[in-house]
């Protein structure tokens, strides 16, 4: 039997069981006789029985038992009976009995709407959902337009119950978020129920001319006989309520958010506890110690982040920053510690405070610092340490930012003077980094580069600059001024450096400024970063001197002589007599950069004949001294080229190029007599950086004098569990620590950092400790958090997820606990990245990007992050693989290769090695998974998936586009309502037909 003809014996039936009264299981009976198995839809049996009910005044009410037993038993889909009801444009007016009807089958279809169909088929049914929901919103819009005198007429009752079902219909949640599919899917649609509901608005809210509700309401009050006044004001209001409630719960389809029925309580107990202090601490210390030049809108993102995933309000987290830099300020213990500590709590968080309080009144943050005067022990221990009135300063601070007011600051300081357990020590003044603030200004404007010649002057400058530089250098770095101010001084360097010293009181000057602006520009280098004197524009000698020649952190660095061109062995002879027989610089004629140039040359040639015997330890010492006899820039040059020299090489021993090192170090300065600059000061800043130099090159750490790892027979695991604990028992970064995880970081590198933090973590069982590791371990992520995250995702987690000794340690809470802290590193690259790309001049700024410096060698992004054959896990089946380009998956199977695809195709930005790690991680997901078992690694798979969608739309967004269509399939299958909705919701939001058919998909099964 043809298609024709099966048509027309499903007509036929429908109308000899309609004329013989049969009733509705006899004729479904029959009917499934006649189809033996074939799809009902095909052959339009709802439109059939639908125009058939309708010949005659009133339709049918057999008819009606036929198409709700229909739907009842799914005879006819969901989809076929949706599209049906959406043609009876104007029934509403023109038949109303019958549009009583079409309500009553709408009831019947959208209290449990399945489907057993495709993916597609399901999201047909989230469209034909949205065309009905305009098909009411247009039959409420004329029959408002509509209503007659009969107030009491089945056009008002059908009115009341088409605002229901709009109601039900958009306040459900599973047909809400198929609208919110639908939507997505078909936007011109949505836009036409968008201009209907604007209309139905404006006809309810009165500002059409000849409102017809409003002339309805009126009459039903005022025009009708006194018996029948009540019950018709009540319906007219009825009616008005209810249609406005069902407009407003239509204009909420787009705003459909995540319900997180199914996420743990709040974390709102470990506030309380100290717990979420910790990372706050932790990123306070880093902003301080190690990024304090970096854009303060890097920081204000991860907090407000860190806010929302932990969910604890805007006064706690400003609260938690103040008490962070208090804890600062309590464990410095050096004077440039010191310095930089309260140019960070004065000059910095205010800027902080300021970025997080444009959406945020001044209340929240007076009634966070009305909480932190709570901490009185640790704000008297400030107080008391730095023999200042910290927080007065502080306030007097925000004051001037306008973040609070002058009656506010006032308040809070009565509170704080009468909560103090020790008198307060009289202040002098202010504190010296606010008055370096106040006069920095000044001192920019005085830095102007001089176009032809230098300002007599420009002495009177640079020498108080010199006593307090190290203050400026900080109020700068706080200030976002660092890179201004270092701008300035290389151009000083650059139109001194040509000057020969022949004598004159103006070459001099000109020299010792050249001089000056050398040792202030090393010093920046070293102690904010190299980054901080570079120029986009032209390099100039200082730049490319200290990018070949400046040792760093990161040690020495390697130096081939000549270093810039040919050398002239006339002028080194001439340099060696010079400086062996300290004389005047005047005599050899030569400009600072050519000086500059040659001096690691003679101290080359010098350590030669020393080594060889030619010359004694006297004589070094002539040298070293005539060095630094003038220019001390020029000892700087000789000890980085011998920090060069020297590598490999053990100081303690008897090597001759540390001694000849350590004589710089002990060169005394000498002044002569009418010079405008000090030798004392300038020497000073030398040996800083000559200290700082040895200190890099021996990688050394400051405060203990040696290489623990070298001093000790300590493994580094061993070293790294207690630096871990420490943090954890303290819940703050010390500078201590700081030094020893950076020095563990350079010689184990991100993966084995990574894999011994997750360890510590895994170690605990109790919940909280569980919490407070997971707060150490982000807080220890952010020293470089992309690395880090990019470890976690490709190297520990497939470790730990494809062993199965390690399943014991994944189960809860350790696995939840693990999920929680691999969602939160992800999220926290993924706003990093967003804060870059979103700044048009990202690219020229580094500082734009929070990373760590890695030794040389060591590759800034992980080369082995790509998927490619030779590094593909064996376990893992090679199916389940990226292929590198578009053909190289082209022998698959098509049915397997679309299951193993993901919901959404990556774009070219998002071939960066932190979504390769997300996509092979959701791969292994899908790996796990498809062994159709219930584990402890399915169980971590869940509550990584729980986790990520309380992160919100955008982090939710980047990391389910690379899940595979068939880790969503049996998601779906497996987990339960209120996870289901959420993952559909997130799901459908994905810029991809696939994704949106998955979405609609999962919420029919919901039903099912």
């Amino acid at each position: 039997m043809d298609g024709q003809q099966m048509y027309t014996a499903v007509q036929e039936l429908l109308l000899k069981s309609w004329k013989d009264r049969l009733p509705d299981i006899q004729w479904s009976i029959r009917m499934k006789k006649v189809l033996k198995g074939a799809t009902i839809d095909g052959y339009a049996l709802c439109d059939m029985i639908l125009s058939q009910m309708f010949i005659g005044p009133n339709p049918s009410s057999l008819l009606i038992s036929y198409l709700k037993h229909s739907i009842c038993t799914q005879m006819i889909s969901h989809v076929a009976v949706l599209r049906s009801l959406a043609k009876y444009e104007n029934t509403c007016i023109t038949r109303p009995f019958c549009m009583k009807s079409l309500l009553e089958i709408l009831r019947l279809c959208i209290v449990k709407i399945s489907c057993l169909g495709p993916p597609d088929e399901c999201l047909q049914i989230a469209v034909a959902l949205l065309q009905v929901v305009l098909w009411l919103v247009k039959s409420i819009c004329l029959s408002l337009e509509k209503i007659s005198d009969n107030v009491s007429g089945p056009v008002v009752s059908n009115l009341i119950q088409m605002c229901e079902l709009l109601f039900a219909i958009c306040s459900k949640d599973q047909t809400r978020m198929l609208l919110f599919v639908a939507r997505l899917e078909d936007e011109a649609l949505w836009s036409q129920l968008d201009v209907e509901i604007s209309s139905v608005m404006t006809i309810a809210a009165g500002t059409k001319p000849g409102n017809h509700l409003e002339q309805y309401l009126n009459r039903s009050i005022q025009q009708l006989s006194p018996g029948y006044r009540k019950d018709d004001k009540e319906r007219a209001e009825t009616l008005k309520i209810k249609l406005e409630r069902a407009l407003d719960s239509a204009l909420k389809v787009p705003n459909c958010t995540c319900l997180g029925k199914y996420l743990p309580s709040t974390n709102s107990m470990e506030y309380k506890t100290g717990y979420s202090n910790c990372y706050l601490n932790i990123m306070i210390f880093i902003e301080t110690h190690l990024t304090i030049t970096h854009d303060p809108q890097l920081l204000v993102d991860q907090i407000l982040l860190y806010e929302k995933l932990q969910n604890i309000s805007r006064k706690q987290t400003y609260a938690s920053l103040c008490q962070g830099a208090l804890l600062g300020l309590v464990d410095s213990s050096v004077n440039s510690d010191h310095t930089r500590t309260f140019a960070f709590f004065f000059l910095k968080l205010p800027q902080i405070l300021a970025y997080m309080k444009h959406d945020d009144s001044n209340s929240a943050l007076c009634l966070g610092l009305e909480d932190l005067l709570k901490y009185v022990s640790l704000i008297d221990s400030v107080d008391r340490k730095h023999k200042c009135d910290c927080l007065q300063e502080f306030l007097s601070q925000l004051v001037k930012s306008d973040l609070l007011t002058e009656s506010q600051a006032i308040d809070l300081n009565a509170k704080r003077q009468s909560s103090r357990h020790a008198p307060a020590e009289p202040s002098q003044q202010q504190h010296l980094v606010i008055q370096a603030n106040s006069t920095l200004p000044n001192i920019l404007t005085s830095l102007e580069a001089p176009d032809k010649s230098i300002p007599d002057e420009m002495p009177n400058v640079f020498h108080p600059l010199m006593k307090s530089f190290q203050l400026i250098a900080a109020t700068t770095a706080a200030t976002n001024q660092l890179k201004t101010f270092s701008g300035k001084l290389i151009s000083f360097n650059e139109a001194t450096k040509p000057t020969v010293v022949d004598g004159s009181k103006q070459s001099h000057v000109q020299g010792a400024l050249y001089d000056v602006t050398f040792l202030m520009l090393c010093l920046i280098s070293q102690e904010y970063g190299i980054e901080m004197v570079l120029n986009n524009e032209e390099e100039s000698y200082f730049e490319r001197w200290a990018q070949q020649c400046l040792p760093d952190e990161l040690g020495a660095k390697p130096m081939y002589l000549p270093l810039n061109g040919q050398t002239e062995q006339p002028k080194i002879d001439q340099l060696v007599q010079l400086f062996y027989n300290n004389g005047d610089i005047q005599t050899v004629q030569m400009g600072c950069e050519e000086l500059c140039h040659y001096v690691p040359n003679v101290v080359e040639q010098t350590l030669a004949a020393w080594e060889h015997d030619y010359i004694g330890k006297e004589e070094v010492q002539k040298v070293a001294d005539g060095i630094c006899s003038e220019m001390f820039s020029l000892g700087v040059c000789s000890a980085a080229w011998l920090c060069s020299n020297a590598v490999g090489v053990d100081a303690s021993g008897d090597s001759k190029v540390w001694a000849f090192f350590d004589m710089f170090l002990e060169s005394k300065a000498t002044q002569k007599p009418g010079f405008h600059f000090n030798n004392t000061e300038r020497a000073s800043m030398m040996v800083s950086i000559i200290e700082k130099m040895k200190s890099h090159s021996l990688g050394k750490i400051q405060d203990s004098g040696s290489n623990p790892a070298l001093a000790s027979k300590e493994s580094c695991s061993s070293m790294f569990s207690k630096a871990f604990q420490e943090i954890m028992d303290m819940r703050i970064l010390t500078k201590v620590v700081q030094k020893r995880l950076e020095m563990i970081f350079n010689m184990s590198g991100v993966t084995w950092i990574c894999w011994s933090m997750i360890g510590e973590l895994l170690k605990l069982n109790r919940r909280d400790d569980l919490s407070l590791a997971v707060q150490a371990a982000y807080g220890i992520f952010q020293v470089d958090n992309e690395q880090l995250t990019i470890a976690l995702l490709r190297r520990v987690l497939p470790r730990l997820l494809s062993d199965p000794s390690h399943n014991s340690h994944i189960t809860d809470p350790r696995g939840r606990s693990l999920a929680k802290l691999t969602v939160w590193c992800i999220a926290s690259s993924l706003t990093t990245q967003n804060s870059y790309r979103a700044d048009p001049k990202a690219k020229e700024n580094p500082l734009r990007i929070r990373k760590r410096k890695r030794v040389r060698g060591e590759p800034d992004r992980d080369s082995s992050s790509t998927l490619r054959e030779d590094n593909r896990p064996s376990k893992l089946r090679r199916l389940l693989s990226i292929p590198e380009d578009e053909n190289a998956s082209s022998g698959l199977n098509s049915a397997l290769a679309a299951t193993t695809s993901p919901l959404l195709v990556p774009q070219s930005s998002q071939l960066e090695p932190l979504y390769k790690a997300i996509a092979s991680l959701m791969q292994l997901f899908a790996s796990i998974l498809s062994d159709n078992g219930q584990n402890s690694r399915t169980e971590f798979i869940y509550a990584f998936l729980q986790e990520l969608l309380a992160c919100g739309d955008a982090v939710s967004s980047s990391v389910l586009q690379f899940m595979p269509v068939s880790m969503a399939n049996h998601l779906f299958s497996t987990i339960n309502k209120n996870f289901i909705q959420d993952l559909a919701l997130a799901i459908g939001q994905l810029e991809s037909v696939v994704a949106r058919r998955q979405a609609a998909r999962a919420l029919c099964i919901m039903e099912r």
